[in-house]
């Protein structure tokens, strides 16, 4: 049964997430009708002066007057352990008045390294360890302090099947054994197993598809619109590696809000016997088998020695069953290739295709020699066009965080293929965004753009709509 809105807005706690969702959450939890009466989110990052990326939106949340204001930012290096007990610890005063909050009634998880090239250190540190030292430090609160509901986000860091056009098939379940993908990928899944083995805590997971939105440059969308703009500079067209209907499932930031508010009320209101029964699925051993990211010599950097896990002692042995609520969730669109490409081709008015297979299969035979040094070449190529573009945009952009550069994995043949049916059954989730369309893409790309972080050359115009 769909979680039902509490009798009070939550308070709410967010945990890292400040360069990519956190900020989407956190507007989604206190715009329209308010979902929290306090949000606070707590990261590294500093943001007056802002030492990542702070969309206008957020930092009028911020800057709310005393009486209206309901987001707390908090800059935490959230790996000292000594700093949780504050963290964990609502205001005893905001606004004024006193609050009489003992608690974060939920919290949501967004820490966790998200480049596929960082070395395997820091993915134990920053990921594995961060996350499992947050979730024991909320696990050791006394019963009226602790949250109700703790929810992680996780990525589509594994590899799957994409499904010919002609299958039924909705995509992979959560309980399907996915390989994950390279060191990142195992490292997010044992922070899984991690987690939910720490007893005392009310956890789930939501696991995304690629993500897309306003204020949100990673994933697998707007890095094609970013490489479509510089394709337009260029007057040329754009290519993609291998077929057009290579299953990429998509979702907008605001539907992964929605899909960690519903996981957390329902936790919240459903008896955790219920939730392991209906919602459970067992985390698999992520080290049992080598990934195959090293297809076509790509995961080399990002990888080290295979038995590294053996030196963590926190990880949960392999013969060891650990079971957590995880939902699915994507859009309507089953999003592919072609029809992203499409997407972006309408913004920026560029013509686009695809590599033969004969060329695919030339790639792959090759890889060894060429592939690396083909990769550079595409990025130097793409680098150097952003540069210019940068310069010649009015005023110039000095700095952005935004860029055409990417890693060797990113070429690899990756699809994301999602079923979502338990979440639409148990939380009620219904994405509020169908599908990728050009016109959100251009709302993406002319909000960096009024941000002065993304270029504003003159061969911008915008085909069909202008800014």
């Amino acid at each position: 049964m769909a979680p039902t809105p509490p009798a009070k807005p939550v308070v709410a706690l967010i945990l890292g997430g400040t360069n990519n969702i956190a900020r989407t959450l956190a507007k989604y939890l206190i715009e329209g009708e308010p979902k929290a009466q306090f949000v606070r989110l707590a990261d590294r990052f500093s943001v007056k002066p802002a030492t990542t990326y702070i969309d206008a939106a957020f930092l009028a949340l911020l800057d709310a007057p005393e009486a209206e204001a309901k987001l707390e930012y908090r800059q935490v290096n959230l790996a000292v352990v000594e700093r949780h007990a504050d963290v964990f610890t609502p205001p005893a005063q905001w606004g004024g008045a006193e609050t009489g909050w003992t608690r974060f009634d939920v919290v949501f998880d967004l820490t966790g390294e998200t480049g596929f090239d960082k070395p395997e250190l820091l993915q134990i540190s920053n990921t594995y360890q961060m996350a499992l030292a947050l979730a024991t430090s909320a696990s050791k609160l006394s019963d009226e302090r602790k949250p109700t509901a703790y929810v992680r986000l996780q990525q589509p860091y594994y590899e799957m099947k994409s499904p010919s056009s002609s299958s039924s098939s909705q995509g992979h379940s959560e309980s399907d054994k996915l390989k994950p993908d390279g060191v990142r990928g195992r490292w997010w899944q044992e922070t899984l197993r991690g987690v939910a083995a720490v007893e005392g805590l009310n956890f789930g997971i939501v696991r995304s598809s690629a993500w897309y939105g306003p204020g949100t440059w990673d994933a697998e969308v707007v890095p094609r619109l970013v490489a479509g703009h510089v394709y337009q500079y260029l007057e040329e067209e754009m290519k993609f590696l291998y077929n057009s209907d290579l299953r990429i499932d998509t979702v907008h930031t605001v539907d992964v809000a929605q899909a960690l508010y519903r996981t957390a009320l329902w936790l919240s209101q459903t008896p955790r016997a219920q939730v392991l029964k209906e919602a459970g699925v067992e985390l698999a051993f992520p080290f049992a088998q080598p990934s195959s990211s090293g297809f076509l010599g790509l995961g080399k950097r990002a990888s080290s020695s295979p038995d590294t896990w053996k030196t963590v002692q926190t990880v949960v042995p392999e013969n060891t069953k650990v079971v957590a609520p995880m939902f699915n969730i994507r859009d309507d669109g089953a999003s592919t290739q072609e029809s992203l490409a499409k997407c972006v081709a309408e913004v920026w008015g560029i013509k686009f295709g695809f590599m033969s297979s004969t060329v695919v299969l030339l790639v792959e035979k090759f890889a060894k020699t060429d592939f690396n040094e083909m990769v550079e070449d595409v990025n130097e190529k793409h680098v150097e066009a952003w540069s210019q573009m940068l310069a010649k945009s009015n005023p110039p952009i000095i700095s952005t965080p935004i860029s055409p550069f990417l890693d060797a994995h990113a070429f690899r043949k990756m699809a994301i293929c999602l079923d979502d049916s338990k979440a639409r059954k148990l939380l009620g989730f219904k994405p509020t965004k169908a599908r990728v369309t050009a016109n959100e893409l251009r709302v993406i790309a002319q909000g960096f753009q009024k941000d002065e972080i993304w270029p504003t050359v003159d061969l911008c115009i915008w085909a069909g709509a202008r800014p």
